[in-house]
């Protein structure tokens, strides 16, 4: 078990986080190094139809009480581990299936807690009418976070902590909306990193990269779950929704001044060297340099995952498409890394000519 403190989480960072979570549009709650919930926001309360006040419950009690083993509990398994849990749930009760994921909470490199969230994934289609009134939703709730979090004055490193749980919160609630997106945004993350760390950027670029790619594609929290989920071939009027979430990511994050380094790289991720990319249709080297990285990323995970319009292309596909389109989709130096981080991992062979 990772090193845990029993004490009491002190008054005044539970006064911040309440402010942090009750911004958040979705059931959120924190619990102790004992698994009782120390506070929640209203909508968690809502969601689980509980009472205004419930110091101090143990989780078992209202969480998944009659269909997990305790030995399954994510909450438990973070504290055990340290790192960030989940698990796909039915609650009899409430007749839903949900999507939990926990992170932990440190403080002076000691886990105080674990953050809990809770998505719902019984219904992943959603209505068109529907569209209007999320956008304006999660409108108010991102300015109501950034507004709640300007107003905190705790140390550097409590808010780093925190604010990176609640960012990989959101991009959980992003994968959760459909199950041939999860996981799509760790990858993207972890293959930009890799590409940017190959180039020899400096540390910030490389941080960048990775908070960027998990964070690339937030703007399809706009988007209608069904075009997510659709088992056939999309319209043009659909792939023009679908070609909105770049905007809509930058929308999203333009208030929030810890990401406001990242929002081009999330605008332009789409953007092609031979200029007929979108949302902007810029070319060549007036794309940002993370942008390309992402761009190149983003697609070699979306040609190697399965999608419901179509089987998992191997990745001998994927190289080619990279060697076919390198230099009008994509930038060719990055491409020419990318492909001889695959050749060091063996992922394909060395008889791949790549070109500098």
């Amino acid at each position: 078990m990772k090193n845990t403190k029993n004490s009491k989480i002190p008054s005044h960072l539970i006064k911040s986080w309440q402010a942090l979570i009750n911004a958040l549009p979705y059931p959120v709650s924190i619990h102790d190094t004992t698994l009782k919930i120390v506070i929640s926001n209203q909508i968690f309360k809502d969601f689980y139809s509980l009472p205004g006040d419930i110091p101090e419950t143990p989780c078992h009690q209202i969480i998944h009480c009659q269909s997990m083993p305790k030995e399954n509990c994510p909450a438990l398994k973070t504290l055990q581990s340290g790192k960030a849990e989940k698990a796909e749930i039915q609650e009899p009760n409430l007749k839903k299936n949900l999507l939990i994921n926990t992170s932990p909470l440190y403080h002076q490199e000691v886990i105080l807690g674990v953050i809990h969230t809770v998505t719902d994934i019984t219904e992943l289609r959603a209505s068109i009418n529907e569209l209007t009134e999320r956008e304006a939703t999660l409108r108010r709730s991102r300015d109501a976070f950034f507004n709640m979090l300007e107003d905190i004055n705790e140390s550097y490193n409590e808010l780093k902590s925190l604010f990176m749980s609640l960012v990989r919160a959101m991009v959980n609630a992003l994968d959760a909306k459909s199950p041939w997106t999860r996981g799509h945004s760790e990858r993207v993350a972890d293959y930009a990193e890799r590409i940017a760390q190959e180039m020899g950027l400096d540390e910030n670029k490389i941080k960048c990269c990775s908070l960027a790619g998990l964070l690339h594609d937030i703007g399809k929290l706009g988007t209608y779950d069904y075009l997510l989920n659709k088992p056939d071939s999309l319209t043009n009027e659909e792939i023009e929704i679908i070609r909105k979430h770049p905007l809509k990511g930058a929308e999203i994050l333009q208030d929030i001044k810890q990401l406001k380094e990242i929002i081009p790289y999330i605008r332009h991720h789409h953007e092609r060297i031979d200029g007929k990319g979108y949302p902007d249709g810029l070319k060549g080297e007036d794309i940002p340099l993370i942008a390309r990285i992402l761009h190149v990323a983003d697609s070699f995970d979306a040609m190697t995952s399965c999608r419901p319009s179509r089987p998992t292309p191997n990745i001998e596909y994927a190289v080619n498409a990279f060697l076919t389109y390198r230099g009008s989709q994509f930038d060719p130096q990055i491409v020419t890394t990318f492909l001889n981080i695959l050749k060091k991992e063996k992922r394909i062979g060395d008889d791949i000519v790549v070109e500098k």
